[in-house]
This record gives C-alpha cells, structure tokens and sequence, in this order.
C-alpha cells in the first residue's frame, strides 16, 4: 500500500495555501520598498497637480482657439 500515489489535495485547501503563500510574499517585499518622505510625497503631488492643470488649460487654448479659427472660416464660406 505504500506504493500508491498520495491522494491530491481539497481545490479549497490548495487555493487556501496559495493564497496564504502569495500573502507572505506580499509582505515580504513590501518590507523591501523604500518609502518617500513626507516632504517628498507633497512636493511630488503639487508638482503632479500643477502638470496636469497646465497640460488641461493648454488643450483647452489650442481646442477654443482651432473652433474658433474653423466658425472663422465657415462664417466666410457661408456655412
């Protein structure tokens, strides 16, 4: 009887032990981030605020001023 093959395992016991081993790996590595400061992390977030609204009002000028140099030329045309 010793020659049988071990009988495979419940689906939920080895999702069970995945999970548990993916958990462990997660908290393993985060203990090898290197977190920012305080400091850094504001500094970083006004910076990335400031980008985005200059980004946003500058598509906005170039998309008012394109319509507004096409209702030009479609009010000289007659459309």
């Amino acid at each position: 009887m010793a020659d049988k093959k071990e009988k495979k395992q419940n689906i939920f016991v080895r999702i069970g032990k995945r999970c548990a081993k993916f958990c462990k790996d997660v908290v393993g590595e985060m203990k090898k981030v290197s977190w920012t400061s305080k400091s850094e992390l504001f500094k970083n977030t006004k910076l990335v605020l400031v980008t985005i609204i200059a980004v946003g009002a500058a598509i906005a000028i170039v998309d008012f001023g394109s319509s507004w140099v096409l209702n030009t030329i479609a009010g000289l045309i007659g459309f």
